[in-house]
């Protein structure tokens, strides 16, 4: 399509209701809800989430790429906070959380405070992303990542996916070992990588 995700549409997105006057509050925050916890699921999936950022990823779309465990753009991607825009507050669901670890304090608060456009080449630079192609070439390197993470076992890449997550919040280095060594340990009982060790030793001793 012509964009990744271009955030709320504001078309529609009528006059705020005065506090208490609105009959349907309770099923907004039930949305809000919902929205806000689509991220935490991302990160919660077993599978591996790569985001192919073709277009504009703005509002939410660009919070959903965060949340994305491998993140490629196209070199016509943008990306935009864009929340503060629409008279709102310039967080939510997650951004405030997920920006800064990507791109560290200073561009994310640069990106939310001020809701301006980056292209690609920035997005890059920032460590948004890890790769920019041509348009044409995007859907090709998304669908080369997922295969050759195809090749590993399905229990070793959950288990990565996990500690990576768990140990950008860790405490300390010692404590992030520790959930390393743990996991390591635990995944040599794993069927699936007993399995892929015994062929992968027989295909390397020949």
């Amino acid at each position: 399509g012509r964009a990744f995700c271009a955030g709320l549409d504001l078309k529609d997105f009528g006059t705020p209701p005065s506090p208490g006057e609105h009959p349907h509050m309770p099923a907004g925050v039930d949305a809000q809800t919902f929205m806000s916890n689509l991220t935490v699921r991302m990160r919660d999936l077993p599978q591996v989430i790569i985001a192919a950022v073709n277009g504009p990823a703005f509002g939410g779309g660009l919070a959903l790429a965060c949340a994305a465990d491998i993140r490629v753009a196209s070199a016509s991607a943008k990306f935009c906070s864009a929340f503060i825009r629409t008279g709102l507050s310039g967080t939510d669901i997650g951004i405030t959380y997920l920006l800064p670890r990507l791109i560290g304090n200073a561009n994310a608060f640069d990106l939310i405070l001020t809701g301006r456009d980056i292209d690609a080449a920035e997005a890059l630079r920032m460590g948004l992303v890890s790769r920019v192609v041509a348009d044409e070439e995007l859907q090709e390197l998304a669908l080369s990542y997922a295969r050759d993470m195809s090749s590993y076992t399905a229990s070793g890449l959950r288990t990565t996916k996990e500690v990576l997550w768990h140990n950008s919040e860790a405490s300390s280095l010692t404590s992030a070992i520790a959930l390393e060594a743990r996991n390591q340990n635990l995944l040599n009982y794993a069927p699936d990588v007993r399995e892929y060790m015994k062929n992968y030793r027989k295909k390397t001793t020949g």
